[in-house]
């Protein structure tokens, strides 16, 4: 299989490193030069959670004209407000019946790719793992975590169990559900809990798990989440408030996804994450106020440096 890895970013490039190893031919294809750069010249470096650093040599692209071969599998990583530009980017280097998986943050990119290459043509997924871009062509792998991927409505199908095998074969945990649009809600409330205040404070995930306030404030932004959840008609269970911390502690070494956003002075997922329980929570009346202010500075934070940096 030819499998595409669009958005290589800290996730994208590691889950890119593991498929290519099943003997499938893979590429990496992402906007930023110097990684691309850094790859080709000396393979992306890992440092692995046992702290080895391990080098893998990877085909990797920053334009998608020059991809060699049309895709016939594209595992989706770029951020939720790219996915429009990405996936339009990639439709001449794939073929009538290409897949693509989204492992995504946030709510709604199974739809916007839909709209644009088909529901038949989208696998919806969640993934755990955790990843953190050190510098260009190196990474730190910073939590294990499973991934689960499916059909957005339709029971479990084989060419879902293909895709997941070829994850197992990579070394990833991977599973097949039938329950994706809330499994999807949960990876939402796990990056509601996490990423915002990651971002905001400068912490690594760890410290959500390990400070006090920090524990307080996810657990209540998490509970507001929740009810969000349930008046949208997931019965998710008070649990999850746990699983949040749970896998903060297990992510501990890894700055969140918005944190490096924040940190490289780049546009957040915010509005796919807090910024959507808020919406949601208006449709349904239900009072967010923790949300509403994570919404509201980090919309504050990124809108001061994006305006200070100018036009990309």
């Amino acid at each position: 299989m030819r499998i595409l890895i669009l958005g290589a970013g800290a996730l994208g490039s590691l889950i890119g490193a593991r498929l290519a190893q099943t003997g499938h031919r893979l590429a990496l294809l992402t906007t930023d030069r110097q990684h691309v750069e850094a790859i080709r010249s000396g393979g992306l470096r890992i440092e692995e959670l046992d702290g080895a650093i391990r080098s893998f040599p990877l085909d990797a692209y920053d334009d998608a004209r020059s991809l060699p071969e049309r895709a016939d599998l594209v595992v989706v990583t770029v951020k939720s407000h790219d996915t429009g530009p990405a996936v339009s980017s990639v439709k001449d280097r794939c073929h009538d019946a290409t897949l693509f998986l989204t492992l995504q943050n946030g709510i709604g990119n199974w739809e916007k790719i839909a709209a644009m290459v088909g529901e038949q043509a989208v696998l919806v997924g969640s993934t755990a793992q955790g990843a953190t871009l050190v510098e260009p062509g190196r990474i730190r792998h910073g939590g294990n975590g499973a991934t689960f991927m499916g059909e957005f409505v339709k029971p479990v199908s084989e060419r879902v169990r293909e895709v997941v095998e070829i994850f197992r074969q990579a070394g990833l945990e991977a599973h097949a559900s039938d329950q994706m649009q809330r499994l999807i809600w949960e990876k939402l409330l796990i990056n509601v809990g996490i990423n915002a205040i990651t971002a905001l404070t400068g912490v690594r995930n760890g410290a959500i798990a390990e400070l006090e306030p920090a524990r307080k404030l996810s657990r209540a932004a998490v509970r507001e989440a929740l009810e969000v959840a349930r008046g949208r008609g997931f019965a998710i269970g008070d649990e999850v408030l746990d699983r949040v911390i749970a896998v903060a502690a297990a992510t501990g070494k890894n700055r969140s996804s918005m944190g490096q956003d924040v940190d490289r002075k780049k546009r957040t997922e915010i509005n796919a994450i807090n910024g959507a329980i808020v919406a949601f929570a208006e449709e349904l009346g239900i009072p967010v106020p923790i949300n509403r202010a994570l919404t509201q500075l980090v919309q504050i934070l990124e809108s001061s440096y994006l305006k200070e940096r100018g036009p990309a």
